[in-house]
């Protein structure tokens, strides 16, 4: 018989029971509904598919490298086992008299017992009670199970099929709204609020940092009202006040970081991937104060050579130009802000040394072309590529939607051409791709006039 100490509770018409479990009774007596239900038909599901990859790249690595690990409760459903509910009665004697007159106390404490044979699978929980049995079993995955984590404990929610009578179909149609309920109206967290509350990943730690510390991000007050940073949403209009939004800002800090030396002899993550044990493990307080000397000395060589990222955004941001002052710059649009950084990590890593290092001169004398070609939107080669016009007369430019990871590749691939690292490029296919991604295509003598521009700007670097 198994025996576990429990609180009795009730919810709508659930009455259910919070039972404490050492991890190894967790792992040995809680299946997976495919172990005790065997009809796998679309209407008789009773879980959501296991990711076993997620479970063993995120989970098993979350609790064997984190002191600090904790799981919220499982959901667990009996379907059998004779389950049986035994209060505790508190002794006068030895419990003091406030504790035993109470009869909710009397009512809620005390043991939930099951046959030699329970039948109970995880309605809510399966990954995590998957992580738990691969770190125990060890045989699986690359992780060394913490010392003592057997022993530790993990609170299971219990719903017993009791005080209603029904066939097993109905049970399980009743199951399956708890799990509906569980999941299907449950919001994770959004980007930005991961930002503002990570402590693990680095570049979530150091892109607050840069906005509490750095003379230009700075914020005048708390960190989620800098004056610089859109700390909601990843959408800037036209005539925003802000530089980027704080998604952006993360995106960029991260591309910057990741040189290609550290992907290869340390095992960064590249950018691109945003789920990775790398981002569960916060790094040293020496590592981050590198990181972040090294990340400060990035921003203020951008802003030394390009001066007009400091202008006021409301002033740069204008795809109509309706007034003489307004621009339309790249470096002030949340695209043209991430292009930029990844061709300046690539300008960057063909400067680094066999060691990983790099000094300040050698990044800026990196990056020094990059620095004098034009950003304006309504120029080559981003007019038509990346601002594109819309069908209709009349209708305002816009940045581009539709094929923006083609045109970003594109764009990425004419810079590095025009900056002297695109070598053995073929001119002419190169235009010919330019061409086919041309939105609006605008006659001849327009597109050879565009081409003519970026043109110069290669001979220029040449």
């Amino acid at each position: 018989m198994r025996l576990y100490p429990a609180m009795q509770a009730r919810m709508g018409d659930w009455k259910y029971y919070i039972v404490r479990m050492k991890m190894r009774e967790a792992a040995q007596d809680i299946s997976f509904a495919s172990d005790i239900h065997t009809d796998h038909a679309l209407s008789d599901a009773i879980q959501r598919e296991l990711s076993e990859r997620r479970v063993k790249a995120d989970l098993v690595n979350f609790l064997a490298g984190r002191p600090d690990r904790f799981f919220s409760s499982l959901v667990v459903a009996a379907m059998d086992g004779e389950p049986a509910w035994h209060p505790v009665e508190l002794d006068p004697a030895v419990t003091p008299a406030i504790f035993a007159q109470s009869s909710a106390l009397r009512e809620s404490i005390g043991i939930l017992a099951f046959g030699d044979d329970p039948k109970y699978y995880a309605l809510d929980g399966q990954h995590r009670l998957k992580a738990i049995k691969l770190l125990l079993d060890g045989q699986e995955v690359n992780a060394e199970c913490p010392e003592g984590f057997e022993d530790e404990m993990i609170s299971v929610i219990v719903v017993l099929r009791e005080g209603h009578e029904g066939s097993e179909e109905e049970w399980l149609r009743r199951y399956r709204r708890l799990f509906s309920s569980l999941n299907r109206w449950a919001k994770p967290t959004d980007a930005d609020t991961n930002i503002v509350m990570d402590e693990d990943d680095r570049f979530a730690v150091l892109t607050r940092r840069l906005i509490t510390e750095h003379q230009f991000f700075r914020s005048h007050g708390r960190e989620k009202e800098s004056f610089r940073i859109l700390t909601k949403g990843n959408a800037m209009k036209s005539g925003a006040a802000h530089f980027t939004t704080l998604r952006t800002l993360y995106q960029m800090n991260r591309i910057l970081l990741t040189t290609g030396w550290r992907v290869i002899q340390e095992g960064w993550p590249k950018p691109t991937k945003s789920r990775s044990p790398f981002l569960q493990r916060r790094p040293s307080e020496e590592c981050l104060d590198e990181l972040f000397k090294e990340l400060v000395g990035y921003w203020d060589i951008l802003l030394a050579g390009i001066p007009d990222l400091r202008r006021e955004p409301v002033m740069m941001r204008s795809h109509e130009l309706t007034r003489a002052e307004l621009r339309d710059h790249l470096l002030f649009w949340p695209i043209g802000q991430v292009l930029f950084a990844e061709v300046v990590r690539v300008l960057l890593d063909e400067a680094v040394g066999s060691d990983g290092t790099l000094t300040e001169r050698q990044a800026r004398s990196a990056l020094d072309g990059l620095f004098d070609l034009p950003w304006e939107l309504h120029e080559a080669p981003w007019r038509h590529l990346l601002l594109v016009g819309r069908f209709g007369a009349g209708l305002p430019w816009k940045m581009r939607n539709e094929g923006r990871k083609e045109a970003c590749d594109l764009a990425k691939h004419l810079l590095f051409w025009i900056l002297g690292s695109g070598a053995g490029t073929d001119e002419d296919r190169l235009r010919r791709q330019w061409e086919d991604l041309l939105v609006l295509q605008p006659d001849q003598a327009e597109t050879d006039r565009l081409w003519e521009a970026i043109a110069d700007l290669q001979q220029r670097n040449a």
